[in-house]
This record gives C-alpha cells, sequence and structure tokens, in this order.
C-alpha cells in the first residue's frame, strides 16, 4: 500500500489503539504533522500525498516512543502554555493547563503593582516566571531550581520567548540563595506523597521527573522548606500563590496561616478541584 499521509494516519492510529493510547487520532496526527513540517490544514490538502522516505523515517520513530506510551510533549519536544510554545524535555515537568489558573491568579494580585518583581521557586522549565514576565513587560524576575538541566530548559524558554532581559536563573535548594525581595512568589513545588507514587498514570511515572513530583511521605515537605524563608524574601504586602494537590487545600492553607500570612484563599480549578493558595504577608 502507498505511503499516502490518509492511509499511514489510519494505519497507525489503528497501532496506538491497540497499544492502549487514548485519543489515538489527534496522537497520530500531531506527530504526522511535526515529522513533516505540516499544520492540520496541510494534512488535510496533503492526505492523498506521498510522505518522503525520510519524513517516514522520522515519524515511524515518533510512532515507537508514543507506542511506549512516551508523553507527546516529550516526543516533540514542545508544549503549549498560557498561549506560549514552550521547549521541554524529560529534565523537566510537562506544564499543565490547570497550572494556567495560577499564572491567571498571580496576574490579578499584581495588577496594581508597577514593575512587579517576581520569584519563581522550583521553575522547571520556567512556564509560570516566563508567562507571567511576557504578560506584564514592566515586571522582571527570578527562577530558582534545585536541577541544573531544568535551569538550562528555562534559561532557553526565556530566550525563545523574549523575556531573557527581564529575569535570570539560578541554582537554589528553595530559597537559600535568595537575597532579593519581592513583590511576588509563585510556585508549583512537588506535591505528590510517597504513596500517591506509587499509584501515578504510568506515563507519568515512567519518564516524567520524580524529582518535580514527589513532595515526600505526606506531600508537604516542600511547602514547609519554602514557607520558613518566604517572609524574609517578600516585600510588605507582598503576595504568595501555590499551586496544591486536589486534596491538599486545607492543610496546606493551614500551614501558610501558620508562617504569619494573611488572607489565604484556597481557589479552584475549572474542574473544581482545589489547585491554587494564594495570601499576603503580614504588614
Amino acid at each position: 500500500m502507498a505511503n499516502t499521509f490518509d492511509s499511514l494516519r489510519r494505519q497507525a492510529t489503528f497501532s496506538l489503539r491497540e497499544h492502549g493510547i487514548k485519543n489515538a487520532d489527534i496522537d497520530v496526527r500531531i506527530l504526522l504533522g511535526f515529522a513533516a513540517g505540516y499544520s492540520d490544514a496541510d494534512l488535510i490538502a496533503q492526505r492523498n500525498a506521498q510522505i518522503s522516505p525520510s519524513e517516514l523515517e522520522i515519524f515511524n520513530r515518533y510512532l515507537e516512543r508514543r507506542m511506549a506510551h512516551e508523553p507527546i510533549a516529550y516526543i516533540t519536544q514542545q508544549k503549549e502554555f498560557f498561549s506560549l510554545s514552550f521547549h521541554v524535555n524529560s529534565h523537566v515537568l510537562i506544564p499543565r493547563p490547570e497550572t494556567e489558573g495560577l499564572v491567571e491568579h498571580a496576574l490579578t494580585l499584581i495588577s496594581d503593582t508597577k514593575s512587579p518583581k517576581i520569584l519563581d521557586v522550583g521553575t522547571g522549565s520556567g512556564a509560570i516566571l516566563i508567562s507571567l514576565l511576557h504578560d506584564r513587560k514592566d515586571a522582571s524576575g527570578l527562577g530558582v531550581d534545585i536541577y541544573e538541566p531544568a535551569l538550562d530548559i528555562a534559561k532557553k524558554n526565556a530566550h525563545s520567548l523574549g523575556v531573557n532581559e527581564q529575569c535570570k536563573f539560578i541554582y537554589s535548594d528553595y530559597l537559600q540563595k535568595v537575597t532579593d525581595c519581592y513583590d511576588l512568589l509563585v510556585s508549583n513545588p512537588p506535591y505528590i506523597t510517597d504513596k500517591a507514587m506509587q499509584e501515578l498514570d504510568g506515563t507519568v511515572k515512567s519518564y516524567e521527573p520524580h524529582l518535580a513530583l514527589r513532595g515526600g511521605a505526606d506531600g508537604l515537605s516542600p511547602y514547609r522548606n519554602i514557607l520558613r524563608a518566604a517572609p524574609a524574601v517578600l516585600k510588605a504586602r507582598g503576595c504568595l500563590v501555590f499551586e496544591i494537590g486536589y486534596d491538599q487545600g486545607q492543610t496546606v492553607s493551614n500551614l501558610v496561616e501558620q508562617a504569619g500570612f494573611k488572607d489565604v484563599k484556597i481557589i479552584q480549578d475549572l474542574a473544581g478541584h482545589d489547585r491554587i493558595i494564594s495570601a499576603k504577608k503580614q504588614e
């Protein structure tokens, strides 16, 4: 059978379904378009055209990786977040749609702050900080992470998305090397308990970095570490925004209150799950 884009798409979709991949048709379209450098519209227009041998070789490599349940974002090394395209690989957590809510809420907190300074703890790919800076051209920021390869990716994303002049990224174990003061502290720290790690979806467990997922026995260790030093690096009336697990709203809000913060709020995501904690530093 000729390797037309349409016949290849149908064969590959069947193969992915055989390997238990949900939304196989969508995944095939993404991988086929990426291998050939085509948009969805191009694939439709070229449905009866033959794929070149080199494109077919690339696509088959992608397909094998997806059949092994490797995430699409790691195969293409791209992930859209907050309408921006971020470079990702297995050194960083794949940005999730629910984390966009953290960015949206953080932007409301600094809407009246002139030239806000932002601190992102556990920055990973830099998705949160870079999205904030891209929206607020007058803002500046610092991203910290304990994993050097993640910092390299964050720097690459900052440069490609045009905010590298607004920020810098440094190696730091939580806030140990943070010396300045900020208007806003944001963090999507590791918050999955040791027990829940064993029950994670196989794709996440096998491919995404455990360093960015594991939050200790109760999933709260990173919050405790950040909160110990957070008051010292926030300006008066500075704000703090955390992403949390769906069942951590009350426990994390209690930790934030015990650390001396006020106006502590639990905010739900679009699915109705507790997802964000925000608070303000006492004056």
